[in-house]
Order: C-alpha cells, then structure tokens, then sequence
C-alpha cells in the first residue's frame, strides 16, 4: 500500500512535470513562431514603407526632370544651353546628393553638362557599356529610368543615373536629361528605413544590378555594383519563393505583393528575407537579415520561460516530497487499517492473503488451517443488537490471542468467523488445540448485567495434504466446519470422505451448469388439501435428472446452485414453466387453485426480480390471487427494512406470500408481526415426531394459535399418516400437504388426480 501511494504520488509529480515540460515546448515553439511572424511583419512594413518612400522620392525626380525638359523645349541655342548650365550648377548646391547633370540627343552626344563636367571628355551614354541599355530604355519609355550606378572617371566618383527622354509635340525625342545622384549620398533617402542588423538592397529588374545596399562604405562598390546577380542566385530564390512563399517573381510583379521567407544567402548564411516590387520603376526591393537575430530573441525568451519552469519545478518538487512525507506517515496507518479488523485489531483476511507467502512456499514445513465459526453468535446478535454482538466478538478474539501464542496467526475472517493458522500437523496436538478453544469460547460472556454465552464449532485442514494454496486451504476447512456444525461445540478434520463429496459436489457444479441448456431440469407438483378434503393447490417442485449423475435430489443441488449463482435463472425457469403448466391445466379443467413457487435468496435479491415475476405471469395470464411465493426464514437475517418493502410491493401487485419452515429458523414473534405474509409453512421435521415428541406438539399447537390470532393460513407439510391427519385437523390446521394425499406429480398425472377428487 505504502508503495503504491508512492508509486502514485510520484508518478503525479512526473505526469505534471511532464505535463509542464510539453506546455514548456509547446509555450516555447508558440513564442518562437510569434517572434517569426513579428519580424515578417516588420519586413512586410519595411518594404511596404520603401517600397513607397522609393516611390514618392523618384517621382520627385521625375517631376524635376520634367521641368528641366520644359525648360529645353522652350530654350533657343546656346544662350539656352549656358542658362541650362546655370541651373545645372544652381540645382547642384541646393542638393548635394546631385553629382552632376547632362543632356544628350537622342544618339548619346552629351552637348550640356553642369559645369563640372567637360561634355567634351564624357561617353557618349548610347554606346558606352555601363549606360547604353538603360539610354535605350529611356528613348522608349514614357517614365523615368533608373541606370545602373557606375563609376564616373570625369567626376571620380560613384554614381546614380537617372534619365527621362524629352519629347516635342509630336513625341519625337529632342533630349535626354540625365542626372547623376551620388552613390554614397543615396542613403539619405532610405537611412529612417533600415534598421539595426538589417540589410535594403534594391535592385533594376530587367538586368538585376544592384541601385543600392545599406551598411557598406564606398571600397566595397566595385564588387556590389559593377556586376548584377548571378542567374544560379536568381534561380534559387526564384525556386525558394515557389516552395515556401508559393510565389514566384513573375507572380510577384503582377500583385504587388511582399513575400516572406527563410532563405539561406550565397555565403551559406542563414536569413530571413522579403521580396516586393515597383512596378513603376522596376525595382526590387529586398530586406533580409540574420535568423540568428530571431534564434538570439527565442532563446532570450526559452532561458527566462526555462528559468521560471524549473522554479515551478523545484517548488512541485518541495510540495510533494512533503506530500510524501505525510502520505508515508498516513498510508502506514492505511496499510495497518486495511490488514487489520477495526473491530477487534486482529489480522483480517486482506492480511492472510497478502502473508499466506510465510507459510506457502518451496519448501514450507506443514502447518494447519482452523476455521473457528460461532454458535448461537447470530441468535444474541439479532436479538440483542450489534453493540452487543460487537463486545462478544471482542472478548473471543482476547481469548483466541490468549489461547493460541506461539507460532500462530489469529485472524478474523468476518462475521463471526475467525482462521488460525498454527505450524502443527500432528492430529493429537490440534485436537488439543481445538478442545482448548472450544474451552476458551464456551466460557460465559459477561456484559455489564448480562451473560451470553456462544459455542464454536470447529474444521481443521492441513497443508499440504488437503490443499496447497490458501483457497483450496480455507475450502477444506470450511467443509469440516460445516460437518462439526451438525453436532454444534465441536471439531472435525477434512477427510477423504469430505474431500470425495467435495469431488461429488464438484461433478455436480459442472454438471448442473448445462442442465438448463440440456433440458435436465423439470418440475412435479404437489396436491395440497383443504380441511374439507378439496384441492387447495399444488407447490411446484424442481427434480433434476442427469444421464451421468442420474436422479440428483434437490438437497444434493440446490445448495450448489445457489454457492454458483445459478438459483436466479433456475427459479425463473421453474417459475415461467410453471406458470405455463399450471394456467394452461387451470384452463382445461376451468378450475382455479393456488400454485406455490419457491424463491431462492439470490433470485428473491435480483433488482428487477418484482418486474420478472409480473410479466411472467402477464404472458401466462395467471389469477394473481392464486400465486403465492414461498420465502424461508433465512432471507430476513440482513437488510430486513428492504426486504419487507419489497414483500409489500408484491403483495400490492396481488400475490399472496408464504413463509415456508418456520419454527427452524431466525423468526420471533415480533418479526412475524412485521412481516407481510399471508399464510406459514410447518416444518415436515415437527410433523415427524407430533405423535412421539410433546416439545414438536407443543410447538405445532403454539403455531397453530399464532396463525389464527395473525390472520394467517397454516399450511402443514411433511403429512405422511392418517393421524397426523386427525391431530392437525382437530387443532384447527387449514391446509396439507404430504404422502398421506398424494405424492409429487407429472403435470398429467395431477390432471388425474385432480379429476378423481371431483368423483369423491
């Protein structure tokens, strides 16, 4: 006991330590995922803010490059072009981010420059290689084109190149504006926009060179912006955006969209990148920045929730090792209530179960089991009450402890059964042992003002000749119980004989469990008369023939049924077949009479025993008044407040109800006044000797005035001679039943018998 309730208890402190270690993870992985998510959201807000600062910052050039090109078309010759200088220059000390301007023909041929270019010294921007495709891109759009940064020899510096063709009235292209943004200078734009650990780069999307990257000085240019992206890079983003964003650059350029994604960059590093473009400009622009930034947070937040989960871990584990602590304390007041009997403080029979293991064993030396069960015990215990019964049982157990010392265990086995195991085998001694026991027991027992005295009637088996584990033990023992119990006060040891009606009582289980099924099982009734020689009814009556143990009588089985809980089907087998009998008989001979039927305990117990019985006779359509259950005096001995209520119940219902053996049992007069019966049954066994016996007469008179001062039918049984007859007839008895009428009959020969009453 002690170990499973540590067993339990700490298995609770694992459960819920393991418990809070998946509620850890599961904590854990949420906030790593909600950590994620708030950096896609700062990405997708990043790019959406670049993505529209980037915007409105061109469209000022480009609304800039439109009143330049304004200006131009409405300029005449070179007076225009010195004007055209003079702006250039002025422009250049507003914003010093412009590096410088010029203005081409449609061919290349720069013919105006802001006055620290020499138009004369710079390429001609259609065939030179770093500005020739955007040049012709520009003669073809409408809008704004950014070229690609390179380095300017002339200026000796990097630069942006922004262009917008200029067109008359007809469209017809008379300039292209350039001008050159400083490389170094650009970062102004997008400086509110990139913050700490993460990376902008913003690239053309047509030829995929780089416009602009964040956090690198000006040695590093040559390596970001000569060179576009490699197509194997390309590639594999493009296949990552597919995979993980379900998008593609195609898909991207069309919605608008930012996709988000874990990327792993060209120098192996993981990232966590977003993607978005303007459509307008052709631009991509792309964030990214180190995973480790979202691991470093995680696990900022993993060691704090660690932290406060083992706190919590180390405050369980104080809290249930004190838990432990008590509960060891309590659970060996447990374990000693458990294989203790609280009544007397004997060992009970959880503790001979569970130390059966001293005594059975490899090896084991002999011993005896004694099955020590009171006499007279129940009789002061209903009468007296339980607080009586209760000091009795108390007083024996003192005195079994006294009498049996050493190399001994005394247990209680319940009720009033008690099991001492002692480590002898030698008939003579136990036989000793017994009588000192008896002796022991027998002795009065002094209660206050009150003496009760109580007798013990004995078995003894030994191990390992009648058994050899404790069930085989304690069936041996309680056999010979049951045999010195005839003689009351006495002891007797299992024996062959025993054991082979045992065996007997064993084939007859086995036997009896098929003999529903077999149809072994069938009925005889017995005639009872009334005082004026009319047929009274019949008492249904259960024989049992087997092929292999032939004609078993109801003494020898039904005792059996009822150990191996057969009785509840058995009586309703007997009562449905009698019922279809007895009615169907009632029918043909258009004569009613009443049909007795035997109860057994466990039937008479079944919760829907009072729902059988009615549909039972509903089907058989049975006169309910002509029904009557037979119950013995032994049901009454526990729980009678219940059992009453449910008598009453049948009794409602119509059904008459008889109490069969009285005068044997546990009845007195004031549980006969309680009790709703209608008629008693006289014991055969006082029949027997009415004529020889003046204690059986006295007794058979006293029942007799008891009936008819209660109201109550008598019903004698067991009338086997005329005198018998007479004497009962003389005293007043209504009804009879036995072998100087009629014997138990087949259903046909009754139908016969009942014909020739009607003759007499």
């Amino acid at each position: 006991m002690h170990r499973l309730i540590k067993k339990n208890i700490w298995t609770l402190f694992y459960a819920l330590l393991l418990f809070g270690l998946a509620l850890l993870v599961f904590i854990n992985y949420s906030q790593h995922r909600n950590i994620v998510r708030k950096y896609e959201t700062e990405l997708r807000y990043l790019s959406e803010s670049t993505r529209n600062t980037t915007f409105h910052f061109l469209m000022q050039q480009e609304m800039f490059l439109d009143l330049l090109g304004m200006e131009i078309l409405q300029g005449d010759g070179k007076k225009s072009f010195e004007k055209l200088r003079d702006l250039f220059d002025h422009l250049m000390q507003i914003n010093p981010t412009i590096i410088g301007f010029a203005v081409s023909d449609a061919e290349g041929r720069i013919y105006v420059a802001s006055s620290n270019n020499d138009p004369t010294k710079l390429p001609n921007l259609k065939k030179q290689k770093e500005s020739r495709e955007t040049f012709l891109q520009a003669l073809q759009s409408p809008h704004m084109i950014l070229g690609r940064p390179y380095y300017l020899k002339p200026i000796g510096s990097w630069m942006l190149p922004l262009r917008k063709a200029v067109r008359d009235e007809n469209q017809r292209v008379v300039a292209v504006i350039s001008i050159g943004l400083r490389l170094d200078n650009t970062a102004v734009i997008w400086k509110n926009l990139i913050k700490p650990h993460t990376t902008l780069d913003i690239f053309i999307d047509r030829y995929w060179y780089r416009i602009f990257k964040s956090s690198h000085p000006p040695s590093k240019y040559p390596d970001l912006y000569a060179s576009p992206l490699p197509k194997n890079f390309l590639k594999r983003v493009d296949r990552g955006l597919k995979e993980k964003a379900g998008v593609s650059f195609d898909t991207l350029r069309r919605s608008g969209r930012c996709a988000v994604l874990p990327f792993t960059s060209m120098e192996k590093e993981k990232l966590l990148v977003s993607w978005s473009y303007l459509p307008r400009y052709a631009l991509w622009i792309h964030y990214h920045f180190p995973m480790s930034m979202i691991w470093s947070e995680t696990l900022r937040v993993w060691s704090l929730n660690t932290a406060i989960f083992l706190l919590i871990s180390i405050i369980l584990y104080t809290l249930f090792r004190m838990i432990h602590r008590i509960e060891t304390q309590r659970s060996k007041e447990l374990i000693h209530q458990a294989l203790h009997d609280h009544l007397t403080g004997l060992p009970n029979r959880n503790y001979l179960q569970k130390h059966i293991v001293e005594w059975i064993h490899p090896g084991a030396e002999s011993f005896a089991i004694i099955f020590v069960d009171l006499d007279n015990f129940k009789n002061i215990n209903d009468s007296m009450g339980h607080h009586y019964g209760d000091m009795i049982l108390i007083e024996i157990a003192e005195r079994l402890t006294a009498t049996i010392r050493e190399n001994a265990l005394v247990t209680r086995h319940g009720g009033d059964e008690f099991i001492i195991l002692v480590r002898e085998s030698d008939g003579r001694r136990l036989e000793k042992i017994s009588h000192s026991i008896i002796e022991a027991i027998s002795m009065p027992v002094q209660i206050g003002e009150l003496e009760f005295n109580v007798g013990a009637s004995i078995g003894i088996g030994l191990y390992p000749r009648d058994g050899k584990d404790l069930y085989e033990l304690l069936s041996a023992a309680d056999i010979a119980m049951y045999r010195a119990k005839k003689t009351k006060n006495s002891f007797a040891f299992f024996t062959a004989e025993l054991k082979s009606e045992r065996k007997r009582d064993s084939v007859i289980e086995q036997e009896l469990r098929g003999a529903l099924e077999k149809d072994e099982l069938h009925l005889l009734y017995q005639p009872q008369i009334d005082a004026k020689g009319r047929l009274h009814g019949v008492e249904a009556l259960l024989r049992w023939h087997n092929e292999r143990l032939g004609n078993v009588p109801p003494d020898r089985f039904i005792h059996i049924a009822e150990e191996i809980g057969l009785m509840p089907r058995i009586g309703h087998y007997v009562m449905e077949r009698a019922l279809r009998d007895i009615g169907g008989l009632q029918n043909r001979l258009d004569q009613n009479f009443c049909l007795s039927l035997n109860v057994s305990i466990r039937q008479f117990n079944e919760k829907n025993f009072i729902d059988k019985v009615s549909k039972q006779i509903e089907k058989h359509d049975v006169d309910r008044s002509r029904i009557v259950l037979e119950i013995t005096e032994s049901l009454f001995i526990e729980e009678l407040e219940s059992i009453v209520r449910q008598l009453e119940t049948l009794r409602d219902l119509g059904l008459r109800i008889s109490l069969d053996d009285f005068g044997t049992g546990y009845s007195s007069l004031n549980l006969l006044r309680r009790l709703p019966v209608d008629e008693l049954k006289i014991d055969k066994s006082f029949i027997d000797t009415l004529l020889t016996d003046k204690a059986s007469e006295a007794m058979v008179k006293a029942i007799i005035t008891l009936c008819k001062t209660l109201g109550l039918d008598i019903v004698a049984e067991g009338v086997e001679e005329r005198k018998q007859h007479e004497w009962l007839k003389r005293q007043g008895c209504h009804i009879y039943q036995g072998y100087h009428f009629a014997k138990p009959l087949k259903l046909e020969e009754l139908e016969g018998f009942i014909l020739s009453l009607r003759q007499i």
